[in-house]
């Protein structure tokens, strides 16, 4: 019996310590790329990763949808990711304990959001209309943290309409997740205007768990305004978007002091725009030509004719033809 006892602690143990806790990644690494619809498909995540990020996030992810395999798999997918954050919405806390049964095996981290402010999603009583009400996003997270042993993160923004973040990030805290990564507008402002950092400040001084801020984090100089005293990690959202070497120039900067220069931003684009279309093909998606016109809007944007390359790039189905003409660029 005492071998038995041994060795289950001995398993325990090292469980615990194989674990990954998105808590240790931003302290080695503090910059996470944020979960953007139609943005962070596996292939973007895995390019992101690459250049640096700590970790990526999924695109926002439906449980109900989850539970019906009415998603494309590739949405969650690990790939080839060292570490795979999955972002999942809803309401029904049996819901979020079904579809996490379905993906656990194969996820690091689960995140669950609480900031979206899609009417789609408000509309299903998800996302950011449950800021309104701090003591059900409570049930939810107490209900999924005691079920499963995965670290469990949340996403929110300042409240809905009115202002509930200080209520609701206690609440979560409570509930005994990792972190918090708080969005410093309401949902009502959507992306418009400033983001408050004094929120997000506030929030980090009330908790003992990390806080990530996120809004308007788009170059070197925020580093230097908002890392520490405002909050334990950053989350970059739009200013990533076809733009993954950003993880690589804020790494370099937190590292150096110093900024990165691309001598050929032209040919650079170019490169990590052909790498991103690759992992498309790896993973075969099904609307690849769809994806790179979406994604050739972003990864040419600031260059000098590049509305002519995306012309010609939305006439042309073939894959090579597509890459041929970006090399010729």
């Amino acid at each position: 019996m005492i071998l038995i006892r041994n060795d289950f602690i001995n398993l325990s143990l090292y469980l615990l310590f194989m674990k990954i806790l998105p808590e240790d990644l931003i302290k080695k690494n503090p910059f996470v790329l944020a979960p953007m619809d139609d943005v962070t498909d596996i292939a973007f995540r895995e390019l992101c990763e690459k250049l640096g990020a700590s970790y990526t996030i999924s695109e926002l992810t439906s449980v109900e949808a989850l539970i019906r395999d009415k998603i494309y798999l590739e949405r969650i997918s690990r790939g080839n990711l060292k570490v795979n954050c999955v972002q999942l919405f809803g309401s029904n806390p049996d819901s979020f304990i079904e579809a996490i049964k379905k993906i656990e095996d194969d996820v690091d981290i689960i995140d669950i959001n609480f900031g979206c402010p899609s009417p789609s999603v408000n509309s299903n009583n998800s996302g950011a209309i449950l800021l309104e009400d701090p003591k059900n996003i409570g049930k939810i997270l107490d209900k999924i943290v005691k079920y499963t042993n995965l670290p469990v993160t949340a996403k929110i923004r300042l409240g809905y309409k009115k202002i509930t973040y200080l209520e609701v990030a206690k609440e979560i805290e409570n509930c005994g997740v990792n972190l918090i990564t708080v969005h410093g507008r309401t949902a009502e402002q959507k992306y418009s205007g400033k983001a408050n950092w004094e929120a997000i400040k506030e929030i980090k001084e009330k908790l003992k768990i990390p806080v990530i801020g996120n809004g308007d984090i788009t170059n070197e100089e925020d580093i230097d305004k908002y890392l520490g005293e405002y909050s334990s990690g950053l989350m970059i959202g739009r200013a990533a978007i076809g733009n993954p070497d950003i993880f690589n120039k804020f790494n370099y900067y937190n590292k150096t002091g110093n900024k990165l220069f691309i001598e050929n931003l032209k040919e650079r684009k170019k490169e990590l725009f052909l790498d991103y279309i690759k992992l498309l093909e790896k993973y075969q998606f099904k609307n690849i030509n769809l994806k790179i016109q979406k994604q050739a809007m972003w990864f040419t944007k600031g260059i000098k004719n590049s509305k002519d390359l995306r012309f010609k790039l939305s006439k042309i189905n073939e894959i090579s033809e597509i890459k041929d003409i970006i090399k010729k660029f």
